[in-house]
Parts: structure tokens; sequence; C-alpha cells
């Protein structure tokens, strides 16, 4: 069945799989919502976001590709991680200059950018960084079936903690 770290990889992995792939999927149904959202950081001239935009879009399906093959695994967590660091480090630039009202852009339920988001993306990057590191091996099909289940497992609780976490505004709001 594939010893622990193996089966943790391939959870883990699950679950990156399905966080960029909405990722992507959602920059792509939702382009000019998401282009917008990314002119809200200010940081590029607007003229040259949708290219940008296209371009994460692009970078995020290339990353999905290569955590799914087995042997270019580690490559998909190194970008992997490299995608959530910088999103994460993009965020705090936007707090550091006094954008508190922001939303990250990430797909999923709306989030204003806060500290929970900036924390979100350092345990992406940290389960990026895992993956990267842990050496791929058969886990067999009783071992593949309960790793990708646990990933659909964390990607849902994931879900629900993205949709509680974008009612925290409206709570602070109101308290």
């Amino acid at each position: 069945m594939g010893d622990l770290s193996q089966l943790t990889s391939v959870s883990l992995t699950s679950f990156l799989v399905l966080v960029l792939a909405r990722a992507a999927w959602h920059k792509g149904q939702a382009f000019y919502e998401t282009v917008g959202f990314a002119q809200g950081y200010g940081l590029v001239p607007r003229h040259m976001v949708p290219t940008i935009v296209r371009g994460l879009m692009g970078v995020e399906t290339l990353t999905v590709l290569a955590l799914l093959v087995p042997i270019t695994r580690p490559v998909g967590g190194l970008m992997a991680a490299g995608l959530f660091a910088g999103y994460g480090g993009l965020m705090a630039a936007a707090l550091l200059r006094g954008q508190r009202e922001i939303d990250c852009g990430c797909g999923g339920a709306p989030q204003i950018v806060s500290g929970l988001t900036l924390g979100r993306n350092a345990v992406l990057t940290v389960m990026a960084l895992t993956v990267a590191m842990i050496a791929t091996g058969p886990v067999g099909t009783a071992g593949a079936l309960m790793a990708i289940t646990a990933g659909i497992t964390l990607f849902a609780i994931y879900g629900v903690a993205e949709k509680l976490a974008s009612h925290l505004p409206h709570i602070r709001r109101a308290g």
C-alpha cells in the first residue's frame, strides 16, 4: 500500500491539484473579474494585467500537470510553492501599502486580503514544499484511492474554511 510518506505526498498532491485547478479554472471562467481583482493591487500598469493573468493561468495549469506526473511531481511542488509564496507576497505588499479592502482574487469564495489569507498561503506553500521533498513511489491501488480521498476531503474542508473566512469582514463590521 505504500509507506506513509508516499501516501502523504499523494494526498497533498491531490489537494494541491484541486486548489490550483480551481484557481486556473476561475481565471478562465471569470477572466475580467480576475483582471479587476489583479488591477486592484496596483502593482503593474493596468494594460498589462490581462496578459499577466493569462500567464498565471498558464503557469497554474502547467503546475497541475507537473504535479500529476510522478517523475515531475517534485518540480510541480516547487512551482506550486512559488505560486503560493508569490501570491502571498503580493497580498502582503498590498497590506503594507494600506490596502485593506482588496479581494485576494484567489478563486472560490471572495476573501478580503488579511493576515488569514497570508497564513493560508504560507500553509499552502509548506504543503507544496513537502510534496517537492518527498520521494515519489508506488502506493498501490488501495493506497492511491485512500490518498486521493484524503486529498478530496482536505479540499472540501478548505472550501468550508474559505466560505467561513469570506464572512469575517462582515462580522467585524457588525461587531
